[in-house]
């Protein structure tokens, strides 16, 4: 669910993964090496002091015990002196003798000896308790009570921790930065592979970045300047051979209007309007391959008004809804001759054309033209919008289609940085036959300069 789509995003999250993995890792490990390392040295501090305050009460005379146990206390390590005949009994509380203070009782009494014949003992008052009490017997008998502050206190590290969620955030940020200079590459690429044989300007990609994307990229430049070839060379040969059958075509008519037999002469003349059809709409076609035309702000409304005027005016019923004016950065020309396809094609295979404008959203605007014809069925709406495909049972070549159509609708509409599919229509408006819808971007304050 959240596993990034693009590779640097994939990348990234595998590198973050890793780094806080290591963080964590090495804050158990210098944790408990830490501790073992300052429990160590506590332990070895701990043992010299009891065996040296040990040995000073012992040395000392009786009456001075008292006074040189409040001189040896500190902050590590408080003591006090009790003689035999004075010492109370051991407090009511319960004492805890963990497993820890055990081996740290047989550790001291093994490493100092005297600590050994002293009956050294340690324990806590509570299973939780830090602070660890302790006693030891001098050799006549009295006892060196002590307590050490904080002995059992687990010691978590603090610089180590910071240094090492600094080092992971910086070697983060730097992985980061370059995984995006190495991503730059690969996007440029995804750019150009989107083109590969498209009616855009190619225009050779740098070779740079790792060998293996180098190598990609030589190899896209090299495979889209064959395409490009082999695309100017059908483009030429298309538009000399449809051109030059206007000759003969014309030669043909003149003298097909010589013959005395009527209806051979009506059988000539229909082949020689569909041919010439067939050679207009070639012609049409690959006129728009490199069309040069620049795009600016066009008000589309007062296109489709113009174009649905210009139907009524021929007793065509073409109608349209929606807003007064629009104003769209499109080519003005292309996008003309898209819309009059549409509304024609409706016109000749319904007889009533609906045209509909609306901002659907911010930055894209709607353009629907629905007829009442027999539409197009769902399986064959994709390949009606390739090149020369014809539907024979609902639209025939004496309509005057060849299959041009809707291809060089879908052509320049997507020049025009939008998209161009088929539905069905509105079947409550009486417009439930094919439905072509386009959306093109447009800017949306443009708009409203133009109605203030």
């Amino acid at each position: 669910m959240f596993w990034p789509l693009g590779l640097v995003g994939r990348v990234s999250v595998v590198m973050v993964v890793a780094v806080v993995l290591v963080f964590m890792a090495n804050t158990v490990f210098y944790n408990e090496a830490e501790s073992f390392i300052v429990n160590d040295v506590r332990f070895v501090q701990l043992g010299d002091a009891l065996n040296t305050d040990l040995r000073v009460l012992s040395s000392a005379p009786p009456n001075q015990r008292s006074f040189l146990a409040v001189v040896l206390s500190g902050s590590e390590l408080d003591v006090s002196w009790e003689a035999h005949a004075d010492l109370p009994n051991l407090p009511n509380l319960p004492q805890h003798h963990s497993v820890s203070l055990q081996r740290l009782v047989h550790r001291l009494s093994k490493d100092y000896a005297p600590l050994a014949k002293a009956r050294l003992d340690l324990y806590t008052l509570t299973p939780n308790a830090t602070d660890v009490l302790g006693t030891a017997t001098l050799p006549d008998g009295s006892v060196m009570r002590y307590r050490v502050p904080g002995l059992m206190q687990r010691h978590t590290f603090t610089r180590g921790l910071a240094a090492a969620a600094i080092t992971a955030g910086a070697v983060s940020i730097a992985a980061a930065m370059l995984i995006q200079g190495l991503s730059l590459p690969l996007r440029a690429l995804s750019a150009a592979a989107e083109r590969v044989g498209s009616n855009e300007e190619w225009t050779p990609l740098p070779e740079r970045g790792p060998r293996e994307v180098r190598g990609v990229v030589h190899t896209i430049n090299a495979m889209q300047t064959r395409i490009q070839s082999l695309l100017d060379d059908r483009t030429q040969a298309l538009a000399a051979v449809s051109h030059d059958l206007r000759t003969p075509l014309t030669r043909l008519r003149l003298r097909s209007g010589f013959l005395n037999d009527e209806e051979a002469q009506a059988a000539i003349e229909a082949d020689l309007d569909e041919m010439e059809t067939m050679v207009n709409g070639v012609l049409a076609y690959l006129s728009g391959v490199n069309d040069p035309e620049t795009a600016r702000a066009t008000d589309i409304v007062a296109t489709v008004f113009t174009l649905v005027d210009d139907f009524s005016d021929m007793g065509r019923d073409a109608r349209y809804e929606g807003p007064e004016h629009l104003r769209i950065t499109v080519r003005p020309l292309a996008m003309k001759r898209v819309l009059s396809n549409l509304i024609e094609n409706g016109l000749n295979y319904g007889g009533r054309v609906l045209v509909e404008i609306a901002e659907t959203k911010q930055g894209w605007v709607d353009i629907q033209v629905s007829d009442n014809g027999p539409g197009i069925p769902e399986s064959e709406r994709e390949r009606v919008l390739t090149p020369f495909y014809r539907l024979e049972g609902s639209r025939s070549r004496q309509t005057g289609g060849i299959g041009l159509g809707l291809a060089i609708v879908l052509r320049e509409v997507q020049r025009e940085g939008g998209t161009f599919r088929l539905g069905q229509g509105d079947v409550h408006k009486g417009y439930g036959g094919l439905c072509a819808m386009i959306s093109l971007p447009y800017e949306k304050d443009a708009t409203k300069e133009h109605q203030i």
